[in-house]
């Protein structure tokens, strides 16, 4: 077949303003099939590939980027970014390891390898690699914060931290914002929660004004995708045929900051799991089918069907993870996609976390979110979004009944045995030794909760809240006010 490139790259702008993955998707694929020059274009293939879900694509677009480029160092440092973002940390890793150090840059280059290491469980080296990035960018906010979560600072890196001068990041909030939660967690460490507290919001205002949130679209949102949902007529027994071999997902729901990394570690160390990530697929999905129960009816009156979704599901599931057998999904805003996860995949375990209210807020406002959160740069804003999730979080369990398991994360880290055998039975297994000492699964990991999955279970984050309790009335008072506001979707 012959193709006309500079056609098929019109209709791609076309299928993009329409906002069209399955249009875009394949029009990317028909234009790497093509092999034309494109030259730096295919960068620009890569990343329409990489945000449509298609990781072969995104690979072999950047495969001819890197080849019409030279494959030069910089270059080979933009294949490893990539497949990072895709989740392939390892051969990420090894592509770094292989380039010269400086490339692009000495501070570019140590915080991607030390974040690298530090997701792939080499805290030691991790922390070698990321003072070396703060030592060549002291302006570089990120670096710091990931040194400081890579455990306790020495000394020498506090005084180097307190030395920088905050002039030095030239108005860039989203750095400034970082270097401040690092100042933060080192005042935690030492155990002046007061200075903490100060350096926590500071940084957070900083962040606020770079990604504001909406407490009104968050409500309006979880209206629309809660309203309408009737389980038992979701589906027909006709509409859904699951491929006989696949990966078959498990669901994990919760806030982020209330166990889910945890659960996710815990399955992730049976031997019948494969995998599990924050992946995003059912984002993916729903892009052509929407996620409210008037989308997916929508969708079904024009001849689609819950197996087509489901088949999309393992067909980019498919593409990240290998081998047959159970995958744990922690998508975050799992919560917004539980009726047409529950309509495509009605035999998938749905698990949701539940923790103390001030704990997890406290967690959350204390944790330094790249993107996604906007909520959580504000006490009273995460006690907003927080009464959404409970909202969502009843009407849920109502309409799915015995299909969600809840689960309390104060009892999981208290009584371990007896809640990670009731969650590997929910999920159709029997417990194995391995799952009672997740911390000795080395799978990669790439949530904020890095570090303490790599540690043995532990109690000790159950009443966090307490040294900050004094400065989060912001919190409990708009908490109590919007949950009257806002309880249940009726």
């Amino acid at each position: 077949m012959v193709y006309d490139t500079e056609v098929l790259i019109h209709k791609l702008g076309d299928a993009l303003r329409r906002n069209s993955r399955a249009g875009s998707a394949q029009l990317v694929k028909d234009i790497i099939r093509a092999k034309p020059p494109l030259a730096g274009r295919w960068r620009s293939m890569a990343a329409i590939a990489k945000k449509n879900g298609e990781v072969e694509d995104a690979l072999a677009a950047m495969d001819y980027y890197c080849a019409s480029a030279g494959n030069t160092p910089p270059v080979q440092f933009e294949r490893a970014a990539l497949l990072a973002q895709l989740g392939q940390l390892e051969e990420a890793d090894r592509i770094l390891a292989k380039l010269p150090p400086g490339t692009p840059t000495m501070a570019e280059y140590y915080y991607s390898s030390g974040t690298l290491s530090l997701n792939l469980g080499r805290v030691s080296e991790a922390r070698e690699k990321l003072q070396r990035a703060c030592k060549a960018a002291p302006y570089s906010g990120q670096s710091w914060l990931a040194l400081s979560i890579a455990g306790p600072m020495q000394a020498a890196d506090i005084d180097a931290l307190m030395a920088v001068d905050p002039g030095l990041f030239q108005s860039n909030m989203t750095e400034l914002s970082a270097y401040h939660y690092a100042l933060g967690n080192m005042f935690h460490e030492a155990g002046d929660y007061r200075k903490a507290f100060a350096s926590f919001s500071v940084g957070a205002q900083k962040k606020q004004s770079v990604t504001p949130y909406k407490f009104s679209a968050d409500k309006a949102d979880a209206v629309r995708v809660a309203s309408g949902w009737q389980m038992d007529k979701a589906s027909r027994p006709d509409d859904i045929r699951t491929p006989t071999k696949a990966l078959h997902p498990i669901f994990v729901s919760g806030l982020p900051r209330s166990g889910t990394t945890l659960v996710e570690q815990i399955l992730n160390s049976h031997s019948k799991v494969v995998g599990g990530e924050e992946l995003g697929l059912m984002q993916l999905v729903t892009q052509d089918s929407g996620n409210a129960a008037a989308d997916f009816a929508r969708f079904r009156l024009h001849g689609g069907s819950s197996s087509e979704l489901a088949n999309l599901y393992c067909y980019l599931l498919r593409q990240r993870h290998e081998g047959n057998g159970f995958f744990v999904d922690k998508s975050l805003d799992t919560s917004r996609f539980a009726g047409l996860i529950a309509a495509i995949f009605p035999a998938s375990p749905i698990i949701w976390l539940r923790r103390d209210p001030l704990d997890c807020a406290w967690s959350a406002y204390r944790t330094w979110f790249l993107r996604g959160m906007e909520w959580s740069w504000s006490l009273s804003h995460i006690a907003y979004h927080f009464a959404v999730e409970d909202a969502l979080f009843t009407h849920w369990s109502s309409l799915l009944g015995e299909k969600l398991l809840v689960v309390d994360y104060a009892d999981l880290v208290q009584n371990p045995e007896i809640e990670i055998d009731r969650i590997t039975r929910f999920c159709g297994l029997q417990i194995e030794p391995a799952q009672l000492s997740p911390h000795e699964n080395r799978r990669p990991v790439k949530t904020a909760s890095v570090i303490q999955v790599r540690r043995p279970i532990y109690t000790t984050s159950v009443g966090n809240s307490a040294h900050y309790r004094a400065y989060m009335d912001q919190f409990v008072e708009a908490y109590e006010t919007a949950r009257l506001e806002f309880c249940t979707f009726v």
